[in-house]
């Protein structure tokens, strides 16, 4: 019951920026499927029945999103669309309070590793982030960037290929 316990925890935090409710559905299945991978027994087994089942109806058909439950995601993951179009490689990592706009793809290139998104990362709707690669701590991702190198803490990136816009240390063509 210690894992119930803590999906419910780590969902209040994921609800406090996710008021919608399609965006708070799709982050307790995406969470049970996380509670389940790789725990043992009978109530592992439950969970993955479960989540297969609530992922497969709500997450891939409804949704149209390809979300994992073997990506691990800090809490306060932010859904501002409920992850529609959404497609996640099996090996990405998300921080802690990760912003994913819809229609983004978090892949790889080659035989690379799939992309790392620190804490506080924000990815604008129909980005495409290619790793090998980790987006910095607080960096942002401009709608439909194609990003295929790393983005340093705080700066923000835009286009194809995505290049920095601005940062702490960046001015940016507005200033």
């Amino acid at each position: 019951m210690q894992v119930l316990r803590e999906v419910t925890a780590v969902l209040r935090v994921d609800f406090v920026d996710n008021a919608a409710t399609d965006a708070r559905t799709t982050l307790t299945i995406w969470r049970i499927g996380q509670a389940g991978h790789g725990l043992p027994g009978p109530l592992g087994f439950g969970l993955r029945r479960l989540h297969g089942l609530l992922d497969f109806v709500w997450t891939r058909v409804v949704i149209g999103a390809e979300l994992p439950r073997s990506v691990p995601a800090g809490p306060g993951l932010v859904l501002p669309h409920a992850g529609r179009g959404v497609i996640l490689f099996p090996t990405a990592v998300l921080g802690d309070h990760v912003t994913v706009y819809h229609q983004v793809t978090l892949g790889i290139r080659g035989q690379g590793r799939a992309p790392r998104l620190e804490d506080r990362a924000y990815v604008g709707a129909g980005a495409r982030v290619l790793g090998p690669l980790t987006l910095g701590a607080g960096c942002k991702v401009g709608a439909n960037a194609v990003v295929v190198r790393d983005v340093p803490p705080g700066v923000s990136v835009g286009g194809i290929p995505a290049r920095a816009l601005g940062g702490p240390d960046q001015p940016t063509a507005d200033r």
